[in-house]
């Protein structure tokens, strides 16, 4: 069976992906780390034996593609057909597609694989690195359970009968266990046995407990009533306990409001009342008093002002001055404006000068003068240089390559003539390579003698035959002439001797020369005088030889082409010299009529000519700027005229100090002026204000004095002191009457109304009520006490009581524990069934893996020799309490766990390869490695390679790996790159 194509629709990162095996019977599947090549290995597993939903789930394509594809079998008995999955379509189930156009179901493929299961083929056909660890733990019932398996494969259950049949007796029976069913069986029987030893003995006593249990009845009855009674003679000591505080309060406040006559003359919210009046009246009183002192000193304050204020004419004349000076300083402004620009501008046009750095001046600009061509030819003479000097370094370095390419050439031709052979030689080499065809030749023919011998017999064959049939012929035609007189029967007899010997004389002959040519040809070429390698050699030197030849007629044709371009180069140069000519001139020019140019390189003209034509044009806005400060300097002198002559005339004489300072004069007078007016208007509101707000608060206040006296005459005083003592002495009253009633009412919550009343005439002393609480206390604990101690032993006849009276179902318990034996015996009976079964089972299991043990641990030693060029020559199988164990070259023994990781992932390879060899003579599915030699040197690679070469004469080989040696070891198979699946033989 081999696996020809892998073609998959979606499988994890795999999708839209197809891959041919079927070019070599070896194929190795190289990628790096996450290029897929687990993924791949567990898609075919997944074609050929399907997969679990779950784990279905983990290969489900990110990309949305749907998962699954088509794997295509060579199978000898049927031929090709197409295993088809698709974890959508059947949940999961296999369709296969024959020869013949037929489909077939997963039953159908399980056929095919004669019944090969997913572990079993694990076991078998593929491992990979994670495997290679278990072999330091394997033991020999582990390795038994691994060829059964496999061996068995036709009987897949065993291993699950054998695992039900564990189940089982685990259910049935354990020594040391309490759930099994025989274990609870066997308790069951013991709590049986002893409940009915104890209904036995207990029911002689049942009589006496009866009697014993009414007595104890009555008797707690009895401890019941006095224990009530004493809990409540400790109830009522307690709630007296309890209230004797308040009992006291209670006689304090009642003796406090003895000292206060029966009726006080004061109505219960007239002082409220009275609070209310005073509250409104005071802030009343206290406004009026404010009014008034604020109106005399609002009329004092007007005619001060008044009298200090300037005149009306003068603050007009004030106004118009002032009107002036705001135009004053805005031209003051303006001029401070103008020259700050001025000044920036001169600035920011010498940093421009600096920045240029051509030596012109300020005052050289004004005889500069920029024309509007002169941009255009500075610009144009700075692109003709800049061209002009890239086809100069464009010259230099086609003249450079030029030169090396020549001189490379020349070096090459010389080597190539050194390398040529010798005519003579020459001649040698192809008479060598003749005579060698001419012998080649003859062996042929020598060959072809075998195919003569074979061809001579064949032919005498037939010429025997053929002569005896014209004989038989001839004498059946004798026979009838004899009985017949018939001529022509004597003519057909004569024929066919004629043909029959004729022919046989002929093929004798033919073959007789046929052989006389073959001899003569072996006796001109006796034996081989060229060999082979001789032959190689021959023709590899004249094949290196006519080569170099070919190579240097080309070099001298390139040759040539290069000597032309030298000629079209220097053309060329001539040209440029020329042009650099007609440039300077012009240059020339330029620097007559721009003296500063010459410090200038010319690709920085157009650069410079945008910078000079700015720096020009802040020459010009600074002139402007100059003309309109002299204008403004005109009208701030006549201003200054105006303000000068108002101060003479007001002053009697001229005002020394600056236009700024009078200006600052003009505004304070106005706004003296204008401020007093505003303050005499202010204060005459005022006054007229606080006349009115005075009558008001008179109003208010008449309404509150005539409220107050009609509280006075309530309370029945003249004053407030009189009216302050009465109110005094009422609340007083007040509050011990209410707290006189708040201790009653607190009182009647603890005592019913009688009692309360019998307890205010009692004198009550707190430290004989606690000594009659102290007593009673005592005797209730100890009444307690005892009534536990008879409830206690109440409860336990009673229990025992019960107990005697469920002695009637001794009988049923009886017949309960005949029946219980019986189900123990029955469950014995199937336990030891099983029992037999599982021992049954593992004697078949032991003579199997006795059976074919010694041949894998055979092969496993004769692959792991090889595998480690003899340093190893023979392996012994695990047993019990023992690992598995090699022998070295000089005959020392070591166990697994003493070799090397290399060596261990070695032998495991070995005994992986010998099981697959012993175990799968009716299975020939293809072989799957997972990078599985991470652990072996160069040369142990090569070991196994050339093993699995050999295996894969009779067994389609699959290997997986990401080492690039492994990958290069693979001579005689097949290499695929799983990047992108390129093919590479």
């Amino acid at each position: 069976m081999i696996v020809t194509r892998a073609t998959i629709d979606g499988f994890g990162k795999w999708y839209d992906q197809s891959i041919d095996f079927s070019q070599d019977s070896l194929t190795c599947l190289y990628g790096e780390n996450e290029s897929g090549k687990s993924t791949l290995y567990q898609f075919i597993l997944f074609m050929l034996f399907g997969l679990p939903p779950k784990k279905r789930a983990f290969f489900r394509p990110k990309t949305g593609a749907k998962m699954g594809g088509r794997l295509t079998i060579y199978d000898e008995e049927i031929g090709e057909y197409t295993i088809e999955r698709f974890d959508a379509a059947r949940n999961g189930a296999a369709l296969c597609y024959t020869g013949d156009g037929n489909k077939h179901d997963e039953e159908w493929l399980k056929n095919r694989l004669q019944g090969m299961t997913f572990p079993t083929y694990q076991s078998i056909f593929s491992f990979s690195a994670a495997d290679l660890f278990v072999l330091n733990e394997m033991k020999e019932e582990d390795l038994g359970d691994v060829l059964l398996s496999i061996g068995l494969t036709g009987s897949r259950n065993i291993q699950a009968i054998e695992k039900r049949l564990d189940a089982q007796l685990a259910e049935l029976f354990k020594p040391y266990g309490k759930k099994p069913i025989i274990n609870k069986q066997i308790a069951t029987l013991d709590e049986l046995h002893t409940s009915l030893s104890a209904y036995e003995k207990d029911e002689a006593a049942y009589r006496d407990k009866k009697e014993k249990l009414d007595t104890l009845e009555t008797e707690i009855g009895r401890l019941k009533i006095k224990l009530h009674e004493e809990k409540s003679c400790l109830s009522a000591i307690e709630k007296k306990l309890h209230a004797l505080p308040l009992i006291h309060q209670y006689h304090h406040y009642a003796k406090q409001l003895a000292v206060f006559p029966d009726a006080i003359p004061f109505p219960k919210d007239v002082r409220d009342r009275y609070n209310v009046v005073k509250e409104q009246l005071l802030p009343l009183q206290s406004e009026y008093s404010g009014l008034a002192a604020n109106l005399t000193k609002y009329r004092a304050k007007t005619e001060q002002l008044k009298e200090t204020q300037a005149d009306e004419a003068t603050y007009k004349q004030v106004k118009q001055l002032l009107e002036q000076s705001a135009a004053f300083l805005d031209i003051e402004k303006e001029l401070n404006k103008l020259r700050e620009a001025q000044k920036q501008k001169e600035m920011q046009i010498t940093t421009l000068l600096n920045q240029l750095n051509t030596g012109i001046t300020l005052p050289d600009l004004a005889s500069i003068t920029l024309t509007f061509h002169t941009e255009e030819t500075w610009n144009s003479l700075a692109g003709e240089t800049n061209q002009l000097e890239l086809e100069w370094n464009q010259q230099e370095e086609e003249e450079r390559v030029a030169k090396r390419q020549r001189d490379e050439l020349q070096t090459q031709q010389e080597e190539l003539k050194s390398h040529l052979l010798p005519e003579q030689r020459v001649g040698e080499l192809t008479a060598t390579i003749r005579a060698y065809q001419q012998q080649t030749d003859m062996m042929n023919d020598t060959s072809n003698q075998r195919e003569w011998q074979q061809m001579k017999s064949g032919k005498e064959k037939s010429a025997n035959t053929i002569l005896a049939g014209s004989l038989i012929l001839a004498m059946l035609n004798g026979i009838g002439l004899l009985f017949f007189d018939n001529k022509p029967m004597l003519g057909i007899m004569l024929i066919t001797l004629i043909i029959g010997f004729g022919q046989w004389f002929f093929r004798k002959h033919s073959i007789k020369e046929t052989e006389r040519m073959l001899q003569w040809r072996q006796a001109q070429f006796p034996e081989p005088a060229i060999t082979q390698k001789t032959y190689e050699e021959a023709e590899s030197l004249l094949a290196f030889h006519t080569k170099n030849e070919t190579d240097l007629a080309v070099i001298q044709d390139q040759l040539q082409s290069v000597d032309v371009q030298f000629l079209k180069l220097s053309e060329r140069r001539n040209a440029l010299d020329v042009k650099q000519d007609r440039i300077n001139q012009q240059m020339e020019q330029q620097y007559d009529n721009y003296p500063f140019l010459r410090d200038i390189d010319i690709s920085y003209w157009v650069p410079f000519y945008h910078s000079l034509k700015n720096i020009l044009q802040l020459h010009e806005e600074a002139g402007q700027m100059e003309h309109q400060q002299s204008k403004l300097r005109q009208k701030k002198a006549a201003l200054e005229q105006n303000i000068n002559r108002f101060f003479q005339e007001r002053n009697g004489e001229a005002l020394s100090g600056s236009v700024e300072a009078k200006m600052i004069m003009l505004e304070n007078l106005a706004r003296d002026y204008q401020q007093a007016n505003d303050l005499i208007a202010q204060y005459n509101g005022w006054i007229k204000e606080n006349i009115e707000e005075q009558e008001i608060v008179e109003q208010k206040m008449a309404v509150y004095q005539k409220e107050r006296e009609r509280l006075y005459q309530a309370a029945d005083v003249k004053t407030e002191e009189a009216f302050f003592q009465k109110a005094k002495e009422w609340e007083e009253k007040q509050k011990i009457s209410t707290r006189l009633a708040e201790i009653t009412d607190q009182l009647l919550s603890i005592f019913a109304e009688e009692e309360l009343e019998r307890i205010k005439t009692e004198l009550l002393i707190e430290h004989e009520l606690k000594e009659e609480q102290e007593t009673h206390t005592a005797a209730i604990q100890r009444i307690e006490s005892e009534l536990d101690a008879k409830r206690q032993e109440l409860a336990d006849r009673n229990a025992d009581l019960a107990r005697m009276e469920s002695s009637v179902t001794y009988s049923s318990t009886l017949h309960r524990f005949c029946m219980e034996q019986e189900q123990l015996a029955e469950l014995a009976r199937k336990w030891a069934v099983l029992k037999t079964a599982k021992e049954l089972l593992a004697d078949t299991k032991r003579n199997y893996r006795e059976k074919y043990i010694t041949k894998v641990i055979e092969k496993t030693s004769a692959y792991f020799a090889e595998l480690t060029n003899n340093a190893y020559k023979e392996v012994f199988a695990p047993t019990e309490g023992q690992l598995f164990q090699v022998v070295s070259a000089n005959d020392i023994h070591y166990t697994v766990n003493e070799l090397s990781q290399g060596t261990t992932d070695q032998l495991y390879v070995s005994l992986r390869i010998a099981i697959s060899e012993v175990m799968s003579e009716k299975h020939r599915l293809p072989f799957i490695i997972d990078d599985a030699f991470v652990h072996f040197d160069l040369y142990r690679t090569k070991n196994i390679m050339r093993i699995l070469t050999k295996i894969a004469e009779s067994q389609q080989v699959i290997l997986l790996t990401c080492k690039k040696d492994l990958k290069d070891t693979v001579y005689n198979g097949e290499i695929v790159y799983l990047e992108n699946t390129v093919r590479i033989s």
